[in-house]
This record gives C-alpha cells, structure tokens and sequence, in this order.
C-alpha cells in the first residue's frame, strides 16, 4: 500500500492541497505544528457573536483573483464588498486632518463572518483523521527515495516516512524548521532564507463599535497617516452596517513597537481613531491586536528587521532538484502569480499538483 503523501502546514495552501488530493483521492496526511488551522488565515471572534469573526490576516478578495472566487463560490460562502462610500481622513505630521472627497475606488471583497469560514469549509470536506494539529516537524530529511520526519506532538517525538512531501509553509520557514541543511542545496538554501514572508513584520490592530458611526459623517472609513501608529485604517464591519469595526495595518516597526506592551500599543491606536473620528471612537466594545512578527511558525529575525514586500522566488531553475528530491513548495511565495496573495496559495498549489 502506497505512503500517504504529508502536507507540511495547515493554512490555506495546505488544507486546498489536501482538498484537492481528496478529490483525486489520494491519500494524505496533513501534519499542523499549531493547536488550530488556517496559518495566516487568522480571525478574533466578535465577543457579541462566536459566529462573527474579524480578520486579523488576510482580508480582501481582489476582482482580478478568479481562483480564490471560484472556491469561495464552490464552498457556498458569501461575500461582500469592502465599504468605500464616503470621504477619506488624511493625517500629515504637524497638520489638522484633511477629509477628501471619495474613498479609494478599487473593489474589494470580503468574506462574510471572516476568512476563517474558509478554513472552516475546506475543513469539513476533509476526513479529520488525516488531520493532526499540534504536530511540530522537528527534522525532515532524505534516506534513499523516503522522506523521514521527526515530529513533536506536545512532548512526544513521532517519526513518519513518505515518498512525497508538500511543505505549506512560506519560504523562510522551511530554511528555520525543516532542516534543509540535511536535504537541500546551497543554492536552495540561499533562497528560501532571501525569500522575505508577505505579512510576517506586520501587525494588525480591529477595534469594535456598537454602530458604524463614521458612516454618519460621510466617512468611508478610510485613513492614511505619516504620523501613525497605524498607516491605514479602514471599515472592518463584518457585513453592510452589522457588527461594526475598524481595522488598521501598524506601521510602527516591530523593533519599535516590540518596547511597548500591547496595552500600551492598543492605548495609541485608539487614540489616533479619536484624532480621526472623535469622542465616539473613545469606547470600543473590544480591541485585538495580533504581531505577526511574533509568531514563531510565521517570521523569523529577518522578518522581524527587514522592509515589507512582496515575494519572489522563481522556482525555475530549481525545478529539476525539487523534482528529484520529490518535495513540492506550495506556499503562497512560491506562487508564479499573486505570489503572497490568497490567490497565489491556490497557484501554488494547483501548479504543484500538475506534477504528481
């Protein structure tokens, strides 16, 4: 009987990969060093509704992304469209705000309820057996034409073997935890440590409100500042006027931000949605913060120093060592287009698959 093949990650690369070998079915076994799915795909629940999630990870469907739509359509998840009616706040240093007429005009899509209802969904079509959370790949390495993993599961070393392995994970994560030293190249190894990881220095700040009381000022929402904390804020409500929020991307550089505490960060964001929005934005129902930074299984010290940007890794002349190691990359950054995007995890992946 023939091995399994082992998915390294369970975020959305690794849980379309599995989907996708179901199908075919092959069989897998998807391994995930964390207690829950969805890697990047992150959500804080509304503490109104367990039901309502606000993303912390990804948040946008593009219009020119047809992959990511059709497998949203497929699952029979819904979506929306980003709120831009009205006018954008700007914040220059040293100057009042500027309300300019008309927020940005590229649509946007959301997921309903958040973008784990997609985890979520892929999940349900998938046998949970073939499944483990908490299974921390320690050491990956070749012998003959097998793969051997060591894996961590709370304190108890496992060991599996597999002819194939897809490794979910972005680029500088399979140089910290998949021991490339015993398999890979030189120039591999070069790669994926150069590789930068889309999201990895960021951090993402969601405040809640019991109404969406911008809208009533004609506001979109939409905020761009050089004074910061955040550089950008827009309308995170969860759909139409329900479950009102804000959203930010901090711009404070982790080596900054990483001195304060998270109260402190969170004191300073909302101060600056009181610069911008007034007394109303003073008392949020609930605030999350979640630094990618900080999370071992998503960046490492160069994440953590180096700018933000987006990934590109050029599998090219690569190609022949991957396909004799048998061992396939199917990570957002590796993606040929929309390399980091939602979008590029399903390139990845289904260009991957082409192959076994």
């Amino acid at each position: 009987m023939a091995k399994p093949i082992i998915i390294i990650g369970g975020g959305l690369a690794g849980l379309y990969a599995a989907t996708k070998l179901h199908e075919r079915n092959i069989a897998f076994l998807l391994l995930e060093a964390k207690p829950f799915l969805g890697g990047r795909v992150y959500c804080e629940n509304s503490i109104k509704n367990e039901n309502v999630g606000f993303d912390l990870g990804p948040t946008w469907i593009f219009p020119h992304q047809p992959k990511i739509q059709s497998l949203v359509k497929s699952l029979n998840l819904s979506i929306f469209e980003q709120y831009n009616h009205g006018d954008v706040l700007y914040q220059a240093p040293n100057q009042a705000v500027q309300q300019i007429a008309g927020a940005g005009e590229m649509q946007l899509f959301r997921l309903k309820h958040g973008m784990s209802t997609l985890i979520k969904a892929l999940y349900k079509q998938l046998p949970s057996k073939h499944i483990l959370l908490n299974h921390c790949v320690t050491e990956l390495k070749k012998s003959n034409d097998n793969w051997q993993l060591t894996v961590n599961n709370n304190g108890k070393i496992q060991q599996f073997e597999t002819k194939t392995v897809l490794t979910a994970l972005p680029p500088r994560m399979i140089a910290q935890h998949l021991t490339p030293n015993l398999w890979a190249s030189e120039r591999l190894i070069n790669r994926l440590t150069t590789t930068p990881t889309w999201m990895a220095g960021q951090a993402k700040f969601v405040a809640t409100f019991d109404y969406a009381f911008w809208r009533e000022r004609n506001l979109s929402g939409q905020c761009f500042s050089r004074v910061g904390p955040m550089v950008e804020i827009h309308d995170a409500s969860a759909e139409h006027n329900k479950h009102a929020a804000l959203f930010g991307f901090i711009g404070v550089p982790y080596a900054t931000r990483s001195k304060v505490t998270k109260a402190q960060l969170i004191e300073a964001c909302i101060n600056q949605l009181i610069y911008f929005y007034g007394e109303a934005a003073r008392n949020p129902t609930h605030c999350f913060i979640k630094d990618w930074a900080e999370d071992e299984f998503v960046a490492n010290n160069d994440d953590k120093t180096q700018p933000s940007q987006h990934p590109d890794f050029h599998l090219g002349e690569l190609t022949s060592e991957l396909r004799d190691l048998n061992i396939h990359l199917v990570g957002s950054e590796f993606a040929k287009k929309e390399a980091g995007y939602l979008e590029g995890a399903l390139n990845a992946v289904d260009d991957a698959l082409s192959a076994i």
